[in-house]
């Protein structure tokens, strides 16, 4: 299955695949897809998203995702199912760096190239 091409159908049309279009209801559908593919469909996407950070180990995909779309501070859940605005922003940026991670991940040795620059990233790190 092309996941590429699906996520970016979810994106353009939650409705279809009854999504109410809010960050958590997408976040919620990719994690049954990558459930339903052994929970390796999304392997290394956190190490992927902690390295594009620099911080953020000890994070949830989903955490690290927001802090790439509001790096001055991430807003709560209740924002973002309060606010259009902030939803709209964390949602491009689910839906952006998910598609970067999965075309980065076909390239020759991709997904081995990301976990061996999480480790490298770790390595580095002074609690480490």
């Amino acid at each position: 299955m092309d996941y590429r091409k699906l996520f970016a159908d979810v994106h353009r049309r939650p409705g279809m695949f009854t999504l109410d279009g809010s960050f958590h209801d997408f976040t919620v559908f990719i994690r049954g897809c990558d459930a339903g593919n052994d929970w390796q469909l999304l392997a290394g996407f956190r190490e992927w998203l902690v390295t594009r950070c620099g911080r953020g180990d000890n994070l949830i995909w989903e955490a690290l995702v927001l802090h790439q779309a509001f790096p001055d501070g991430q807003p709560q859940r209740e924002q973002l199912e309060a606010e259009v605005e902030l939803n709209r922003v964390a949602v491009e940026a689910l839906f952006r760096l998910l598609d970067e991670y999965l075309q980065r991940r076909t390239e020759h040795g991709g997904l081995a190239d990301i976990f061996d620059e999480y480790v490298t990233w770790r390595k580095a790190q002074s609690w480490s």
